[in-house]
């Protein structure tokens, strides 16, 4: 799973993108035809030629994507802005003269790794993923040396449930750029939602343990690379979720250290849900109940219930509240503290 993209639009209806390669095969001699005596010793045969590709002119391919680019980057930006005024038969009319304009240009310049890449970058955008992951292969092929090519590669294999060629993508788009959060992020994502895939497939490389243990570096990688981006930060604490051990008490210092950094309001209540479940798990009912009661935004009403019918469900199991034993051992430990200082 990848990030959201900052728009969705609807999918074009048919792009027709086939590729042709043709081949000639050579047919056996004749069961029965000699060949002729050698009367001497024939040199070894030249090895062929490497196949020259054909030249582009740089300059011109250049400039045309870039004006391409621009288009589409003002399409997307006015069609994120529209709101209830978008127009879809528009969008879809704009969108078929971009990969029309795409089109032409690699068929002048076929070989044009930055317009290959471009225009797969395009497709996958407007939900044409299969034929968008065509022109990345071609792109790998030409140059195999760009991580962006290599993260999109590997999200076309995440999408066709194949894991472990995503795996692979993306630890060399890392590789390639290792001080990119996005890649970091997307494997992450990819070892939490395959995680049976590579249990099954790869038993001699993973374990249940080591996969948790890559899905959170990875995750906290990319939190790391990008402080300012709260969105790594908060894939990192959902990931204690995902872990087969509870770490509910590392798990609860990130909620609420996470809620310091945001903005009052909605964002600092979703991690006191958060933190509030953490202490169900913690058998900490009084403190998770607590927790919920600051949560007043009318939008997370349905989140607040949910955590709150986990806390019922404990009650009525007659689980023993942890919340005043953690609290006489928080006072204790600080009296500790005092006495030794």
């Amino acid at each position: 799973m990848i990030p959201p993209r900052l728009f969705s639009a609807p999918a074009l209806a048919a792009l027709l993108a086939v590729f042709l390669c043709q081949g000639a095969a050579f047919a056996d001699l004749p069961p029965g035809l000699a060949a002729p005596q050698k009367t001497a010793a024939t040199p070894p045969p030249l090895p062929p030629k490497p196949k020259q590709r054909p030249q582009i002119d740089t300059e011109r391919a250049d400039s045309e994507l870039r004006q391409i680019v621009a288009d589409e980057k003002a399409t997307f930006a006015a069609a994120e802005v529209a709101g209830d005024k978008f127009d879809p038969e528009n969008f879809r009319s704009q969108m078929q003269q971009l990969t029309q304009r795409y089109d032409r240009l690699l068929r002048v310049n076929p070989n044009y790794v930055a317009g290959n890449v471009a225009y797969g970058l395009l497709l996958g955008k407007i939900g044409m993923s299969r034929e968008g992951a065509a022109f990345m292969y071609k792109a790998n092929e030409l140059d195999d040396k760009l991580p962006v090519v290599k993260n999109q590669l590997g999200n076309f294999c995440a999408e066709e449930g194949r894991p472990l060629e995503a795996y692979i993508f993306y630890q060399a788009a890392i590789a390639l750029d290792p001080k990119e959060p996005l890649y970091y992020y997307q494997l992450g994502t990819l070892l939490a939602e395959a995680r049976d895939t590579f249990l099954k497939d790869a038993p001699g490389m993973w374990s249940r343990e080591k996969i948790d243990e890559a899905m959170q570096a990875a995750f906290l990688q990319a939190t790391e690379l990008a402080p300012g981006d709260w969105r790594y930060a908060y894939r990192y604490g959902l990931s204690f979720y995902d872990l087969q051990t509870g770490e509910w008490e590392a798990a609860l210092q990130f909620w609420e250290i996470f809620e310091t950094k945001l903005k009052p309001g909605i964002e600092q209540q979703v991690c006191r849900i958060h933190a509030a479940k953490v202490l169900g798990e913690l058998r900490r009912i009084k403190d998770a109940q607590a927790k919920l009661d600051t949560v007043i935004a009318n939008e997370l009403l349905t989140q607040k219930m949910s955590v709150t019918l986990e806390l019922d469900a404990l009650r009525k199991k007659g689980v023993a509240d942890q919340s005043d034993a953690v609290k006489n051992q928080t006072d204790n430990d600080t009296q500790s503290d005092g006495v030794s200082k």
